[in-house]
């Protein structure tokens, strides 16, 4: 069992890493901070600046935290609630990504959902420390803290997108 957390939080942990050094700095092609900010403002966020600055953030510690196993808990936290955000800004399009739906992130909070239940495994960071939550309580309040957050968030954005 220890194998497969590890696997699902690397597989997990990383690409989320990897779409949040896209925006922050530009790596494997991207835009970088500006691009990502011009994205977040045509689709309704304000100041998208800072929401591309925070995007950024949230998406590379919590998957670099995700794939260490280290401080699990916050790393659900914070990645439950980008995939709410993003699947709320993608639920028009419905579920296939063909049609720019919401698929790939619902694969990705369904994992990252069960990492909150199961916890990071043996073979983590968080082994190391003397209490780690896992379980059905702290794993539901993880995940509905997370999509509530990433809720919150996507309420702000004013629905009159441009571009």
């Amino acid at each position: 069992m220890d194998i497969g957390l590890l696997v699902i939080r690397l597989a997990v942990g990383l690409i989320m890493a990897y779409h949040g050094t896209e925006k922050l700095f530009g790596w494997w092609g991207a835009d970088g901070l500006r691009g990502a900010a011009g994205f977040f403002g045509r689709m309704g966020y304000r100041p998208p600046l800072l929401i591309a600055l925070v995007a950024g953030l949230s998406e590379t510690t919590g998957g670099l935290l995700l794939a260490a196993g280290a401080l699990t808990p916050l790393a659900v936290l914070i990645l439950m609630g980008t995939f709410a955000n993003i699947m709320i800004l993608h639920l028009p399009n419905g579920l296939s990504r063909r049609n720019n739906g919401f698929e790939y992130e619902l694969v990705l909070a369904s994992a990252t959902a069960c990492l909150a239940f199961t916890g990071p495994g043996a073979l983590a960071a968080d082994r190391l420390l003397p209490f780690s939550p896992t379980g059905w309580v702290w794993g539901t309040a993880l995940v509905a803290a997370g999509l509530l957050a990433g809720a919150v968030v996507s309420a702000t954005r004013s629905r009159q997108v441009t571009g």
